[in-house]
Parts: C-alpha cells; structure tokens; sequence
C-alpha cells in the first residue's frame, strides 16, 4: 500500500512519540559493536598494536601496512542474546539467535623495493558494527497506572502546563460522529496531522474514548480517565536492521620500524522500530476493558569518518600503535507512525491515520548529528614468533555526541548532563604450535582474551551498563589458507524505559550475548 508521508519535527512530536528518537537513539549509533573477524574477536579486539587482521584496520588504519601478502577473507557470524527482564512484580526471559555474514575484506601489498617506503597497501574491509535483528525482547508487570492514565496526562498538561480546549483537539461533530456512529478513520487521521506535539496524544486519547471530557464544550479543558487503577502491562520492543561501516584504506611501511596508515570510512544505517504496550484491565473497576498503543519508527542514515594511525616496532619483540578516530557526521532520514486499540465498555474503538485515499499516514523528519571522536593506545609484545600479549586502551567523551540540527539541539544540552567521558579496555593472548603436513611447516593457534568497556552514562542506574567479555578462538594456518573460529560472550546490565510521562517505571535487563564466528583468510600473491 502506497505510503502518505507528512513533514514534521519528531521533536514537535514529543507526547504522541513516546518512543521516537532522542540522544539516547544517536548513543546507539554511536557506539560500535566489537569486530568481525575470528581472530580478532578470539583475542577480544586487542589489535591496535599488531595489525594483519581485516577488523584490526578498523581499530588502527596502520595494521594494513603489517601485512607480508595480499590477502582475501570473510566471516560468519551467529549471534545468541539472552534477555534476563526484572519488571515491577514480574520475571521474565526472551532469548534471540541470528546469522550472517557480518565481514569482507581485501588487502594488497606491492613492495616498492625503496628503503625508506619498503611497501605500499590498499585495502577494503566491510564490516557489521550493529545487528539490531537480535534486539527483541518482551515483558510484563502489574501495576496501578495505564495508558489511559498516560493519554489523560497529555489531554490535561500537554499545553505547557494547562489543559487543551476539547474544541482544538476535535471538532465536536467529529467526536460524537467517531464515539457514538463509526469510524470515520480518514477524518481521525486528517485531524492528528492537523495537530502538533502533545496535542496528538492527547487527541488519541479522547477520541479513542479512554479520555473522557468533563464537559462536551469547545471551550472545555479538564479530563478524567475511563480507566481504572489496576492493570497487566505487556511492553514490546523489536528492532531489526544493521549499522555497516566500510573501510577505504592506505597504508606504508617506512623503514622497518614503522607503520601508518588512514582510513577514509562511509557508514550506513538501516533500522526498524516496534514499540508496543497493551494495557488489559485488572479489576472490575475499569470501564476500558484493554488499550493497545504501537508506534514504529523507521530509520535511514548515512555518515562519513576518517581514522589515521601509526604503529612501531622500537625494540625486538615490542609493537606500540595509537591511532585516531574522527567523530562519524551523519545524515538521517525517520519515519514515524503510531496506532491505538481500545474497547472501552462494548465498544471496539481502533484508531489508524489514514488520509482522505485511505493510505496509511507516516510523519517524517530528518537531521544531523555527529559523535565522539576517540583515541587508542596499544601495546603488544611477541616472544619467539610463539606466543602474543596484546593490550588496547580506548577513551572517548560521549558528551561530544551533538546534534547540529535546530529541531534537536535542545537534546545537547541533555548530553552534556548525562553523558560522560569513557574507558574501554582490551587484553588478548595467542600461543601458537607448529605441526608438519605435507614436508611444510604449519600452526596451530590457540587465543584467549577480556573486554570490558565503561558506560557512557553519568548515572550510577543507566539505560547502557558497563560491559564485561570473554573470548576464546583457535585457528588453522595451512600454506596460503587459514581458517579460524571463536566464541564471545559479553554481560551487560541495562535499563529500558518506553514513556517519558507517567509509565516511568523502568525494566531492569541483564543481557548475555554470545557470538560464534568462522573466518576464512586466502593468500593471494
């Protein structure tokens, strides 16, 4: 069916979007899931030092010029996470799997026979920074306010303190025509894209019959709820889509010492948004038997960052890199929609916007906004060509995340509140052992490693916990092939909250996420 789209700012949208994007949707952008490849992962991301990995360029540009050998490589990637949901009085678990091919890269090396730039590298390297498709989960609670609580809220304070006139919200022949008749869908649509800001929810609510005027007068502006005070919530969140980033890479050996590159990188994000809450009565106290509130937001974006690094080898054995990331500027693209269910006494009362062609109705924004920049130091050191400790210190300020948008500037001054500067920390090992097959020398590798990354938060309960991680890899290397696999998994504790008003309180979500990944690496000359 043919989509209707009206321009408007989300941040306009305020109340009726209860769930639309604010900085806390940029945050998730902003922050990158670990890697792509088996190798590195096995090791826990600590490459920033020793490079010769696909994902190590994404960590330090200068690993590309590591390499002896153009190389070929993809990975595979299954991803399980483990929802553990403390909600008011209720428990509850959801668990989520996926697969994909999550990394493609493609490195050349071309000597140039010069001792002072020794080779020359070019790379690609795609890798999956975020896979929302495993970002599901459902929870339940009793408590003493609904949304029929929520929707009375806005109709009785969404105008800056007052109530709205029952007339601005709906003209009076609409509302008895909508209450008492049918449903006229087209009309209720038209009017919700006449309004603006908390007045959406407020409409929604007093047509959908949840709100009940005190008098049936233009001028009126005081609400009651036909709801009660007992009711069993389902909240419902479902995302899916991804947020891929490319590496365009160049890089040099200078020496024998010393390696630098640069990374120019494009980023692409693709999600899809479900947030639903149903509210069935619990008591005999209610004339609303159940309302069902669903939003969906839609999101676009593309964004462009550039990293440079530099690695050096100042005595045997010892590797020291540090490298840079600039902030990602990005461009986005939503889309946003909203649907409300409702019986209230015998009455089945469904509100769809649609327009006068029967077309569903999505509002649409867009806006910019840029993240944190961040700085890596890493140290490694190799014994006997035998065994590898690796070390990788990442700092980044989120509360450099700013939108440059007019119609969310407002939100950077919630940044500056609530976000803060952070520590990642990345340790891994690999031991490897020689075996003979075929007269030709060939290794085994066994890898270990610990991640642990600060939130970004201020506050000692935040919606993104610290993030703690262990990993464990072995791989293969066969002549001008190697195959490796690894297991990762990362705990993280975590609170949700889907309304900004009255259903405030927040379910506490201790996620286990595990990743199995098989890379595949060929020699190419």
């Amino acid at each position: 069916m043919k989509r209707i789209y009206y321009l408007a700012a989300f941040a306009l949208l305020g109340g009726a979007a209860a769930s639309a994007q604010n900085y806390g949707d940029a945050l998730r952008y902003s922050t990158e899931e670990l890697g792509a490849t088996a190798r590195f992962r096995g090791l826990s991301g600590a490459f920033g030092a020793l490079g010769g990995d696909p994902s190590a360029i994404n960590i330090n540009p200068a690993g590309s010029a590591v390499y002896n050998g153009s190389e070929i490589s993809f990975s595979l990637n299954n991803n399980a996470r483990k929802y553990d949901i403390h909600f008011l009085d209720t428990k509850s678990t959801d668990k989520m799997n996926d697969f994909n091919v999550n990394q493609f890269s493609v490195n050349f090396v071309i000597p140039t026979g010069e001792p002072v730039v020794k080779k020359i590298t070019f790379a690609f390297n795609y890798n999956q920074m975020k896979n929302f498709d495993v970002d599901k989960f459902t929870y339940f609670g009793n408590g003493g306010k609904g949304l029929t609580d929520y929707f009375t809220h806005y109709a009785n304070a969404g105008n800056g303190g007052s109530g709205y006139q029952f007339g601005y919200l709906t003209p009076i022949d609409l509302y008895n025509r909508n209450i008492n008749t049918r449903w006229y869908q087209e009309d209720v649509g038209e009017q919700y894209a006449h309004l603006r800001g908390n007045a959406c929810t407020a409409f929604l609510g007093v047509i959908s019959g949840i709100v009940e005027p005190v008098a049936l007068t233009a001028t009126n502006t005081s609400y009651t709820s036909n709801g009660g005070n007992n009711w069993k919530h389902k909240y419902k969140l479902e995302r899916d889509g991804y947020v891929n980033k490319y590496n365009f890479n160049f890089g040099m050996q200078l020496g024998d010492y010393v390696f630098v590159g640069t990374n120019l990188n494009s980023h692409s994000i693709n999600e899809r948004a479900f947030y639903g809450l149903r509210d069935d009565a619990n008591g005999d106290n209610s004339t609303v038997t159940y309302v069902n509130h669903q939003q969906r937001v839609e999101t676009t974006g593309s964004g462009f960052s550039f990293q440079l690094g530099a690695i050096a080898k100042p005595i045997e054995g010892l590797r020291l890199g540090v490298s840079y990331q600039s902030p990602t500027w990005y461009s986005m693209k939503e889309q946003y929609r909203e649907v409300l269910y409702s019986k209230v006494g015998t009455q089945d009362r469904d509100l769809e916007l649609l327009n006068h062609y029967s077309d569903p109705i999505w509002f649409e924004r867009e806006y910019k906004f840029r993240t944190p920049s961040a700085w890596t130091g890493s140290a490694a050191y190799i014994i006997a060509k035998r065994a590898i400790l690796s070390v990788d210190y990442t700092y980044k300020a989120y509360d450099n995340l700013t939108f440059r948008s007019s119609n969310m500037r407002d939100e950077n001054q919630i940044i500056q509140k609530d976000l803060g500067d952070t520590s990642a920390l990345r340790i891994g090992g690999e031991f490897r052992v020689p075996f003979k097959m075929g007269g030709a020398t060939n290794y085994w590798s066994f890898r270990a490693g610990y991640r642990y990354e600060q939130s970004p938060y201020r506050k000692e309960i935040a919606p993104v916990g610290d993030l703690t991680a262990y990993s464990g890899g072995i791989g293969v290397t066969l002549g001008g092939v190697r195959l490796d696999a690894s297991y990762d998994v990362a705990k993280q504790t975590n609170t949700f909250q889907m309304y900004e008003n009255v259903l405030t309180d927040k379910a506490e979500i201790k996620s286990t996420q595990g990743n199995f990944l098989f890379t595949f690496t060929a020699r190419l000359f």
